[in-house]
């Protein structure tokens, strides 16, 4: 009876309370959005703060682990010749610029229609693993030439300085405002302070989720050394050693 009087009573939604104050306390129709950036701000803080710590974890098991691929599959048949998926290879830096270009599209347009920081982040995220996947470790390092550490770090610090500015300001912490400015030809816009809170979202998830990929895609190298077969598989390489 306790159970069938608590499943049975009539209980009150919030759901209508962010329908109705998206647009007029959040400056955005994206309800959903809004919820992230604006209304529970504070919980999106503490998410990508676990997803940076995460990211740097991971990055830190896995930067010295070394694994060796075998000469053949489970089965016994050679791998392929190819190195890299030929089709993949030749497409890739054709869709490295459409994936940026849409990643920055569903960003701006977040706060109003589907997208946002975090789905922008995948994608620019999605984008830079391709190269890994189609021209290998060692290539995207050397174009890319940078760590992916600081970039989680800058977005959670963007978005905790973002709810510093307006508690300096007198208002609660992460409180968003925004305003409509017109330009002589773009015309009327509308500009909110969550977009820089979004815009730590979108580094914090670029960040975090190139630390993971990035470092699994370097963990197996190519072959086993060569070592003398009558104590290969007895003893371990030194680098097999160092892996353990």
């Amino acid at each position: 009876s306790l159970n069938y009087a608590v499943m049975t009573r009539e209980t009150l939604s919030i759901s209508n309370f962010f329908v109705e104050n998206s647009k007029p306390g959040g400056g955005g129709y994206n309800v959903v959005n809004v919820i992230l950036v604006d209304f529970r701000g504070f919980d999106t803080l503490g998410e990508i703060t676990v997803l940076a710590i995460a990211g740097l974890a991971i990055f830190k098991l896995l930067n010295r682990l070394r694994l060796f691929m075998p000469h053949s599959d489970g089965e016994g048949r050679a791998w392929s010749p190819d190195r890299y998926p030929a089709i993949l290879t030749s497409i890739s830096m054709t869709l490295l610029p459409l994936a940026l270009l849409v990643s920055a599209f569903i960003f701006l347009r977040g706060h109003n229609q589907p997208g946002g920081g975090f789905i922008a982040g995948l994608i620019t995220a999605v984008a830079l693993i391709l190269l890994y996947m189609a021209r290998g470790v060692e290539w995207a390092q050397e174009r890319l030439n940078f760590p992916f550490q600081p970039v989680a770090v800058v977005g959670v610090a963007i978005a905790t300085l973002t709810g510093l500015g307006s508690w300096l300001l007198g208002y609660p912490f992460l409180t968003s405002s925004f305003g409509y400015f017109s330009l002589p030809l773009i015309g009327t816009f509308e500009l909110a302070t969550a977009l820089l809170f979004d815009l730590g979202v979108y580094l914090a998830v670029v960040g975090a989720t190139l630390m993971i990929l990035a470092n699994l895609g370097k963990v197996t190298t190519p072959h086993r050394p060569v070592t003398d077969p009558k104590t290969s598989d007895t003893h371990d390489t030194p680098n097999e050693k160092e892996s353990h």
